[in-house]
């Protein structure tokens, strides 16, 4: 995960990793994962790596690395804002009756 931070991808929290595997003879794709115990680990999203013509193919794993990022912040954001919300669920009887 060394190498890919400096490289330029964003830097996770204590307990996740990046994993590049290939899913088939041409295609790479970017896991993050959350570490659990000593040789299990959790998925926690995944991005396909996008070759461009004008990248190389360092650059197209890091930016595989940075969409896998944002959209694991997103779906963070959006949970709080949903369990915000959860005060809210049910029924509402305005005259406090059953």
């Amino acid at each position: 995960m060394a190498q890919l931070v400096a490289a330029g991808a964003p830097e996770l929290p204590e307990g996740y990793f990046y994993r590049v595997r290939e899913t088939s003879i041409s295609n790479l794709m970017v896991e993050i994962r959350q570490q659990r115990g000593r040789w299990r680990s959790k998925l926690v999203t995944e991005r396909y790596v996008l070759h461009g013509l004008k990248e190389t193919a360092e650059q197209s794993v890091v930016l595989a690395c940075t969409r896998a990022f944002e959209q694991w912040q997103g779906a963070a954001a959006e949970r709080a804002a949903y369990k915000a919300a959860t005060p809210f669920v049910g029924d509402h009887d305005p005259r406090g009756g059953r």
